[in-house]
């Protein structure tokens, strides 16, 4: 991999914003002087993420490259925030210079994603950022991620990108637009009861494979590939994930109502599986009481022919029926599968 300008890589990033932290927020005031400043205007924290207006802060990294062919770098990791009044500031105040520039973004901030340190209790990830000088490399540019470790599954991860020529006899200074993808998939779990007083006893979602990369040689561009370790985390087991019975109505609404018991599960993508030959199959462990007074258990297997796919919300729901349990499977949008941010 030739002709690459690394930005950053996860420990910087750490001391990055420790130091930004400091300095002073400026406000821009797109009115005085004469020098015209890179602009953050529009709306961008809640998980997951519908729409702009639950966004608060991104990080932006920015070059541009010259008529000689030559890039420069211009923003590293900047973090961009909302005021209260809905206008976005940051530090460092940025100009549009004379060439072809390449703008990225990630929402969250990688310092949000605890870097440094991985437990059981937090996500982590391990990233870099590269541009090519001449538009030659064949490989991954712009964010790589070398690992996402997300054990809570609650991180919405997603990027975004705009190129813009600016020139100093015909200026554009328009505010940048980007448009954000989520990179994970959002899977909720239901159930539905078929019958009076059927009591759900538990519910556990396991099986599916926590830790992967992301746009790298080995997963392709803007690809997922799934890993079992990593140098910081050997021997990384399935995801397991229990409903709370605090927040489960019981008995169950009888008329077939739906009751979701594990919703908004961000997760890597990647095929569930599908049978209890299968190597860590994607399975729900549910026990439940019906009008007989015995308490039932099964075993359910997600399909493997539905592949969970970046930026979609799959609904998994169980039909519980004296002692049947059926699954029925409903893809629907994110809510906003994209949407744009201007800044």
């Amino acid at each position: 991999m030739k002709n690459l300008i690394p930005l950053l890589n996860a420990a910087a990033a750490l001391s990055l914003l420790a130091s930004a932290s400091s300095c002073t927020k400026t406000r821009i005031d797109i009115g005085s002087g004469t020098r015209t400043y890179i602009e953050f205007a529009s709306a961008i924290t809640k998980t997951p993420v519908n729409s702009a207006d639950d966004m608060s802060e991104f990080a932006v990294w920015a070059y541009y490259q010259t008529a000689d062919g030559s890039a420069e770098i211009q923003m590293e990791n900047i973090k961009v925030h909302r005021e209260s009044d809905n206008s976005w500031s940051y530090a460092e105040l940025q100009t549009w210079k004379e060439g072809d520039w390449h703008f990225e973004a990630l929402y969250p901030l990688p310092s949000s994603l605890e870097t440094s340190e991985i437990t059981s209790e937090k996500d982590a990830l391990e990233w870099n950022f590269t541009i090519s000088k001449d538009g030659t490399l064949t490989g991954p540019t712009g964010l790589n991620i070398n690992y996402y470790y997300g054990p809570t599954a609650s991180h919405d991860l997603m990027t975004a990108s705009h190129d813009r020529t600016y020139s100093e006899t015909t200026p554009n200074s328009a505010p940048v637009q980007f448009t954000f993808s989520h990179l994970l998939s959002r899977v909720s779990i239901a159930v539905k009861a078929y019958g009076n007083d059927v009591f759900l006893h538990s519910l556990t979602f396991s099986g599916m494979s926590m830790l992967g990369e992301f746009n790298t040689q080995t997963s392709g561009v803007g690809k997922w590939n799934l890993l079992t370790s990593i140098p910081e985390l050997s021997n990384v087991q399935p995801g397991n994930f229990s409903a709370n019975q605090d927040n489960i109505q019981n008995p169950l609404p009888s008329d077939g109502t739906p009751v979701t018991v594990l919703p908004d599960l961000l997760l890597i993508p990647q095929t569930p599986g599908g049978s209890a030959n299968a190597e860590n199959p994607v399975k729900i462990d549910i026990a439940y009481q019906t009008e007989t007074g015995q308490e039932q258990r099964d075993e359910v297997y997600l399909p493997s022919t539905t592949t969970w796919e970046s930026g979609k919300h799959y609904k998994y729901t169980l039909m519980v029926s004296g002692a049947d349990v059926g699954l029925n499977v409903n893809i629907v949008k994110w809510d906003e599968r994209n949407f744009s941010v201007e800044f």
